[in-house]
Parts: structure tokens; C-alpha cells; sequence
């Protein structure tokens, strides 16, 4: 079990602005902004500036944060939380593995980032943990960094107002201040001597952040954090206690009882959810596990094109009518197509071509061109909703590593001329996207959208159109799997691939 909380960053705790801008010059932190930044960064971050200096670039906004502090030294904090200096100092590197600046904890695909965690750090004499964080300040910035523009982050920091953040960690337990208990859930919470349970402090289910007379002395009663992974921060566009507020979970705060809200009920109210990283097996092999990330990040798409919300204009649906890809007649396969199956998926891939579905069944069974056509137009009604459906499959990881479809290193002249022949009819690079577009319009073709059949099934033994679907969904994540994570024309990429399985 895990629990996902979320943890405000209260400016109160620190007596300074959570956010701060650093004014860093090509030569770095110089002059008078030094000497103000000294006063608040730890000597780790100082030390390191001129570093950091060449690790952000002229387009991006560079900003300090005062993320948590010290339970010893600070308290819990407002949501009943507590992180040791033990732990701080251990666990504030997992900001930078896992975490990127978001917003409103929307944090499952790092392409709806506005920025990236570039240095935690943990202040001894402060005792709290800092974050380096460069915003995206512009399209250039967004593109090359894969995320979104932070405009209206720049516009509070600009006009020095607060800059309201919380961050998301997951543990696989929390500890009661007072009696121990470890708790793998907040269902699991010890609960206090009158309801019937050992906690002398009244138990973190009913009493969690009450300050409690007991042994001679008070007693803040919290949660302890021992091992927490930090996996996102957020900009939330009011704190998110008072977004809890609102929504109704302080129902009692209202009437004056003062109830705390316990971080995993704010996390539930955000629909926090980890990001794919945290999701996949870390025991899988690299390449496996970037093959799972962008499943997931193809699923999340097809919720978008579900609910209406289409990756791509409305109109890229018309590259993909029959009457401009030219699937009227057989595809012209090279020689030794199958025995060098691999090279001729590389300059396929070299060409952004990721076959439509009628061409994939032609290429890759025996069927012939009619039959393949026939074929394609059942297997079709599969594909909306494939990703979905098979990251439920516990055996995907082995399904990708025994999958065939995976382009080799490089490809011959051969096979490289073949597959710039269809890059007109069938690539999804966007000048060729945007060209059938055109000739489709000619024809009065504005292409239509197939969406899900709604139904929850996992395609079986027996199913072979289901199956034939996931294969293709295998032979489209090994296709996508060909291009590098900062290719900056990879995510249209990808929406087309998958635009393809919901072209009607």
C-alpha cells in the first residue's frame, strides 16, 4: 500500500515569501542580489551557483522555494504532517529525480510541466529543505524543456505577489508522534484510549495536528514521514487547504471545530495520482519502461479524445481519409521485406511513417490487399481505448520485449528510397500532415472520428480482432519508441499515431 499526501508550503513557517526570483546575471549571482540571496539560500546552493549558472538557459526564469522545514525544529505542519531532519536530509534529492513544477498537481505527464527541479538542497542552520526551480518563460523554453509556458507564475513573481505552492510525496507508511503506530493508510490510523485503542494521545484518525497535555508536557500530535519520495510541486492557485475548504472537506471548520485536514484527503480532493515513473517497475529494463511511460501517456490522450478534447485540430482528422493516403491499391513491399523486417521499420520510422492499420494487417500477415482491408475495418473498431485496455495486462512489459516490431539501428539505401516514396500518402510529419489536409479538402473530405466503444473487456485467446488490435498498439509504441524524449516534434507525433485509431 501507499499513501499520496499533498504538503502546503506555508510562508508563515518560514517568516519569509515561499518564492523568490534569482536575478542571475551571465556572471552569474553578483553585487547586491548575492548579498540579499546569502540571507536566505543554504551555503550548498550558494556554492553551486556559478554551476547552475551554464544548467539554465537565458529563456527560463530561475526561482528559489522554501519547500519544508524540520519537524524539530518547525513543528507539523497545518495538515498534521512531520518530516525529521533525518528524513529532509535524505529524501530531498527525490525532488530532482521525480519532480517537475506543475500545476494544481496535475503531475501524470511531465508534457503539462512549467518547469524543472534543477537543485534541492537541505539548509543545516535553517533546518528546511530549498528547491532551484526554472520556469519555462517562453514557447522556446517550453519547446526544448517538452512542458508549458509558466506566464501566469512569471506575472505573480513579477509583481511580488505570493506564489502558493504545495508538493506531492507518497509513502508506504506514516508513524504516530506519540504512540508508533505505522499506518499504511490513513484507514489504518491508531485510534486514541475512548474509542476503544491504545493511542494515550487521542490517535491520528480523530486527534491528528491537536496539541495534547500528556507526560508533563504539549504534545503536537502529527504523522511522521520516515521515508518520503517527492514527486511533484505544485502552483496551486489557492493554497490547498482552502480548496478543501470550498469543495466541502472541512465540513466541520465551518461550524467552528477546527478539524484538520489530513494531507491524503487533499491529495484525494487534487485526484493525485503518481506519475508514470513512480507507476512503472524500476526493475525493467530501460527501454521497456519508456515503452510503459508513453502507453500511459497514449491512454491519457485517449481519455482527452473520450471527453471530446482532441490532441490536434479538428482538422489532421482529414490526413488520414482513404482518398489522399492512397490505400485504394496494394502496398509495394520491397524485397526481403520480411527477413530484414527490422532496417525496413527504421526507414519507415526515418520518415515519420507509422503504417495505418489496413497497410500494418497487409504488411504483417498473409492476408491480401482486399482481405487486409476487410480485416482492418473490425480490428478498427478496437482501437479506441487500446491503451487503456492493455496497461490493465500485468504481463505488458513481457508482451513489449517479445514484441517484433522494434526498428533497427539504421536501414539501407534500398529501403530507405522505398519509404520516402509513401511519405506523402502516409507520414505523420506535419508538412505532410498538413498537405493531404489540403488535397482532402479538394475532395470535400473532412475525415470523421470513431470513439470508444465504451466496453472494459482485455482482448482474449479466442479474440482476434482484439488481439490484432494490440498488436498494432505494440507495433505504434515500438514506432514511437524510434525517436529520441526531447524530440521537440515528438508529442504531435504521437497524438497523430493515435489520431489514426480513431480516424473513421
Amino acid at each position: 500500500m501507499t499513501q499520496l499526501k499533498i504538503i502546503t508550503a506555508d510562508p508563515n513557517t518560514f517568516d519569509q515569501p515561499v518564492a523568490q526570483i534569482v536575478n542571475l546575471s551571465s556572471r552569474g549571482l553578483i553585487g547586491s542580489d548575492r548579498t540579499a540571496f546569502t540571507k536566505r539560500a543554504s551555503a550548498d546552493i550558494l556554492q553551486d551557483m556559478q554551476h547552475l549558472r551554464d544548467k539554465v538557459a537565458s529563456d527560463e526564469l530561475l526561482i528559489h522555494l522554501l519547500a519544508i522545514g524540520a519537524t524539530e525544529d518547525y513543528g507539523a505542519n497545518r495538515n498534521g504532517d512531520g518530516f525529521r531532519r533525518r528524513a529532509c536530509q535524505q529524501y530531498h534529492p527525490t525532488f530532482v529525480k521525480h519532480a517537475m513544477f506543475y500545476r494544481n498537481h496535475d503531475n501524470k505527464n511531465p508534457r503539462k510541466s512549467y518547469g524543472r527541479i534543477i537543485k534541492s538542497a537541505w539548509h543545516d542552520p535553517m533546518k528546511r529543505i530549498e528547491l532551484l526551480v526554472a520556469l519555462n518563460s517562453n514557447d522556446a523554453a517550453a519547446r526544448r524543456n517538452l512542458g508549458l509556458v509558466a506566464d501566469r507564475e512569471m506575472e505573480k513573481l513579477a509583481a511580488k505577489k505570493d506564489l502558493p505552492v504545495s508538493m506531492a510525496c507518497k509513502v508506504a507508511y506514516d508513524v504516530c508522534s506519540y504512540c508508533g503506530h505505522q499506518s499504511p493508510t490513513v484507514d489504518d490510523y491508531c485510534t486514541g484510549v475512548q474509542q476503544g485503542g491504545l493511542c494515550k494521545a487521542g490517535g491520528l484518525r480523530d486527534n491528528i495536528g491537536a496539541l495534547v497535555e500528556i507526560d508533563g508536557g504539549i504534545h503536537q500530535l502529527h504523522a511522521d514521514n520516515p521515508h518520503p519520495t517527492f514527486f511533484d510541486i505544485s502552483h496551486v492557485f489557492r493554497p490547498a487547504d482552502r480548496i478543501a475548504y470550498v469543495t466541502g472537506a472541512m465540513e466541520k471548520a465551518a461550524s467552528g471545530s477546527g478539524r484538520i485536514i489530513k494531507s491524503a484527503e487533499l491529495a484525494r480532493q487534487f485526484g493525485i495520482s503518481l506519475p508514470y515513473e513512480l507507476v512503472i517497475d524500476g526493475a525493467q529494463p530501460r527501454h521497456i519502461q519508456r515503452l510503459i511511460k508513453l502507453a500511459y501517456t497514449l491512454a491519457d490522450t485517449e481519455d482527452e479524445i473520450a471527453s471530446g478534447k482532441l490532441p490536434v485540430s479538428v482538422g489532421c482528422l482529414a490526413a488520414f481519409s482513404p482518398v489522399v493516403q492512397g490505400v485504394d491499391q496494394p502496398l509495394s513491399l520491397p524485397p526481403q521485406f520480411r527477413e530484414k523486417f527490422a532496417m525496413v521499420l527504421r526507414a519507415l520510422a526515418d520518415q515519420r511513417i507509422c503504417l495505418p492499420l489496413a497497410r500494418f494487417v497487409e504488411s504483417v500477415t498473409d492476408n491480401s490487399f482486399e482481405k487486409a482491408a476487410e480485416v482492418a475495418v473490425i480490428v478498427a473498431r478496437e482501437l479506441p481505448g487500446i491503451y487503456t485496455r492493455m496497461l490493465r495486462d500485468p504481463a505488458l512489459p513481457e508482451r513489449i520485449k517479445q514484441s517484433q516490431y522494434a526498428p533497427a539501428e539504421a536501414t539501407n539505401p534500398r529501403f530507405a528510397l522505398w519509404a520516402q516514396q509513401l511519405a506523402t500518402d502516409l507520414s505523420l510529419d506535419n508538412y505532410h500532415v498538413q498537405q493531404r489536409v489540403k488535397r482532402a479538402a479538394l475532395h470535400h473530405e473532412a475525415g470523421t472520428l470513431r470513439r470508444s466503444m465504451g466496453h472494459e473487456k482485455t482482448a482474449s485467446a479466442n479474440d482476434s480482432a482484439g488481439k490484432l488490435a494490440e498488436e498494432y498498439a505494440l507495433y505504434q509504441l515500438s514506432f514511437l519508441g524510434a525517436f529520441v524524449d526531447n524530440d521537440p516534434s515528438l508529442p504531435l507525433t504521437a497524438n497523430l499515431a493515435l489520431l489514426q485509431n480513431h480516424a473513421g
